[in-house]
């Protein structure tokens, strides 16, 4: 009998780490040694903008991986300053990242700033990755925060098109520590919970990130409700970053 394999999304947030001559090995690096074609995975690569360009010429043949954009326009029509525009985001991109924990912390970036981006980014046929927080919980009700970011979400794409969701704890982003296992299990299924209760359906891919790892990928992937893994620091080397691809995988065939 054919195993079905779970399907897993590795997520690389390279930030503002590198240059664009950094970003470029990089993107070498994994096009060199990324040679066996996994199965059921999908890896998306968020170079920053400078760099999109000459990361998608590299790994662009390569069918497993895609590449996203880390920020997106609220709509297609404005000019703004410091803004990619969305005709270049479609042009290069597959995918988006939106609302992560440092733009909604230190930009100052809404749930309804984060949503109509996230339905630009649909309509212009790119998959947003919107990023969630416990946020503003309370002791009565831990998840109220996230509630408020799905339910904001939803009141603007009501399902138009395909998205995912990360759940990444502030105190997890950039630490070095990761969250406790059964916390993520737990917010994991709480979404799903909500997403179901919000639009009827809870298919719509959970993913972990914060101080994700080599050592401690397996224990998020292994996860009921977790479907992949946004990865920070770790993937900014070649070796670090495939160990967790590969860690993904192992993981895929133990279930």
């Amino acid at each position: 009998m054919l195993k079905i394999l779970k399907y897993m999304y590795i997520l690389a947030n390279w930030k503002n780490s590198l240059s664009a001559e950094s970003s470029k090995r990089l993107a070498e690096g994994i096009y060199s040694r990324l040679l066996h074609q996994y199965l059921n995975m999908e890896i998306v690569i968020f170079p920053d903008d400078i760099s999109l360009l000459g990361v998608r010429s590299i790994l662009d043949s390569l069918s497993i991986v895609k590449i996203g954009a880390q920020d997106g326009p609220m709509d297609k029509t404005s000019s703004l300053t410091g803004s990619i525009s969305a005709s270049n985001l479609s042009k290069f991109c597959d995918y988006v990242l939106l609302g992560h924990s440092e733009r909604r912390t230190i930009l100052g970036e809404t749930n309804e700033m984060v949503a109509l981006k996230a339905t630009e980014a649909i309509e212009l046929g790119l998959v947003p990755v919107i990023c969630v927080t416990k946020g503003n919980g309370t002791v009565f009700d831990p998840y109220y925060g996230i509630k408020a970011q799905l339910e904001s979400i939803h009141d603007h794409i009501r399902r138009q098109g395909k998205y995912l969701i990360a759940y990444e704890p502030i105190d997890a982003i950039g630490t070095g520590i990761s969250a406790d296992t059964e916390d993520v299990k737990n917010t994991a299924e709480t979404i799903r919970k909500m997403l179901s209760g919000i639009q009827g359906s809870s298919d719509i891919p959970v993913l972990y990130g914060g101080s994700v790892n080599a050592k401690n990928v397996s224990s998020f992937l292994s996860l009921e409700g977790i479907d992949g893994v946004l990865v920070g620091g770790e993937s900014l080397t070649v070796d670090s970053f495939l160990k967790i691809v590969k860690k993904a995988s192992d993981t895929q065939n133990l279930q």
